[in-house]
């Protein structure tokens, strides 16, 4: 195995495991994979090592096969064990599970993959952080934080998202405060709070749902604010006929001005037939990238600035269930949704004191809590991203941002675009990195094709390789 081509995988999240186990269905040849992870559990990543059991996917059970090729997978599963006997009924496909349950699956997946490899392929599992890569027509090698360096014919960044930026304020210093928290995952955030507290959580999204969860399982009594830009609230998944009459309609060359038109149109006939509109969204997300690849660089200026926070919020939704639990806190005053922008976070004494312009008003509005967690999403300009080895690949050229600043400039396929233009082949990427170029490039529907569909290519390259130097 020593002469067989190599692929050095890092990143061991969703992405990563699922790369490698692509890799490991699809190769015919000898092949030695080299998985790179430091930190989350390999397989379940972030996304899936939730502390909490509440903590629940927001995709149906019957859309998180890791294989697209066997749909069934996950919920075949599901059925197969005795301790998840209560969700294997008719509604399984429907159902909402906890992600510590899907982290368990990939974790088994994973596990199954290694301990049953083909005898033509070997996989190194490495306990390192990762933090630069030498590409050369001598060799390429990652070079790991320990000193070691790893060589590789093809190397693979499936790193996942990063901690979010923090927000603009008169004065950053707060930013320094131990009681304010930037990574909304950890368990610290939500615990060690007394009952008479209040929490400022800055973002409405599925993350703050998540925090809200957390602190309420916790133990927590207290207020809870919520603010936003816009103080939008995601919404309810409702079951509903599928809605396709939109796509009679949608059809090239895309234009924003045009596809909102579209969808005002829709909008309002699914209305005036009772369904809500985000079934038209839902008609269309099969579409989402085709439509995001042909739109213009200001088309896509003018969605992330006008349009973006209501797509969002129509696209990213709530199980039934945590969505009602949410409108319970809100009707008690337990959490209260603020559209508006901070102005400034400072800690006095033992309280932080806090100043927003609320959208609506446009009047100043005082708060005064114990502790701010920052679920805004995850920092997307690499840039901009204090992370070592993207740091060091953005100072070489080797990456630069795509233009619109949500991820890496590659092709859709994962084919990283040098700073100097020209097409990597050697270096690839996958999942949240590819959001610039795809848009729709965060759920396990999509990132399970981009896995199979990058491993396939991949191993394409390493044979046509081959041929080419027999």
């Amino acid at each position: 195995m020593n002469n067989s081509p190599t692929i050095a995988i890092i990143g061991g999240g969703f992405c990563g495991a699922a790369t490698l186990i692509q890799l490991v269905r699809q190769s015919e040849l000898p092949l030695n994979i080299i998985l790179i992870n430091k930190g989350n559990p390999v397989s379940k990543g972030l996304a899936y090592s939730s502390f909490n059991e509440r903590h629940v996917l927001n995709v149906p059970a019957g859309k998180m096969s890791i294989f697209p090729e066997e749909p069934d997978h996950f919920v075949n599963w599901i059925r197969s064990k005795k301790e998840y006997h209560a969700f294997a009924d008719d509604e399984l496909p429907d159902t909402y599970l906890p992600r510590v349950i899907y982290g368990k699956y990939l974790e088994e997946v994973f596990t199954d993959t290694i301990n049953n490899l083909p005898g033509h392929i070997s996989v190194n599992l490495i306990d390192d952080e990762a933090v630069d890569v030498s590409l050369s027509d001598s060799g390429n090698y990652v070079i790991l934080k320990e000193g070691a360096e790893i060589s590789a014919d093809k190397i693979v960044v499936a790193i996942g998202n990063f901690l979010p930026d923090n927000p603009n304020i008169r004065d950053n210093s707060f930013y320094k405060s131990k009681k304010y928290f930037q990574n909304p995952w950890s368990r610290n955030a939500v615990e060690g709070l007394k009952n008479n507290d209040s929490v400022l959580i800055i973002g409405t999204g599925l993350t703050m749902v998540d925090n809200v969860l957390s602190l309420i399982d916790s133990g927590f009594k207290g207020k809870i604010y919520s603010v936003s830009t816009n103080g939008y609230f995601p919404l309810s998944h409702k079951k509903r006929k599928p809605y396709t009459d939109i796509l009679q309609e949608l059809h090239p060359p895309y234009e924003i001005s045009k596809l909102y038109s579209l969808f005002r149109k829709h909008i309002k006939i699914v209305l005036s037939k009772g369904i809500t509109g985000e079934a038209v969204v839902d008609a269309v997300r099969p579409k989402t990238q085709e439509i995001w690849l042909s739109l213009s660089l200001d088309d896509k200026i003018r969605f992330m600035s006008h349009i973006r926070h209501l797509w969002g919020v129509a696209r990213h939704r709530l199980p039934k269930n945590i969505f009602l639990q949410m409108q319970d806190l809100i009707s008690k005053g337990r959490l209260e949704i603020i559209g508006g922008r901070l102005q400034e976070i400072k800690e006095i004494s033992d309280h932080i004191y806090v100043v927003l312009k609320e959208k609506k008003s446009q009047q100043l509005r005082e708060l005064i809590v114990s502790r701010v967690i920052n679920c805004t999403g995850p920092k997307t300009d690499i840039s901009r991203i204090d992370q070592p080895l993207l740091a060091a690949l953005y100072k070489k050229g080797l990456i630069v941002p795509d233009e619109m600043k949500l991820g890496i400039n590659a092709l859709p396929n994962g084919t990283i675009i040098h700073g100097d233009n020209t097409l990597s082949s050697k270096l690839f990427t996958i999942g949240s990195l590819l959001k610039g170029i795809l848009w729709e490039s965060t759920a396990v529907p999509e990132l399970r094709h981009q896995a199979k569909s990058l491993a396939g290519e991949l191993l394409s390259q390493l044979h046509s390789n081959k041929n080419a130097n027999a």
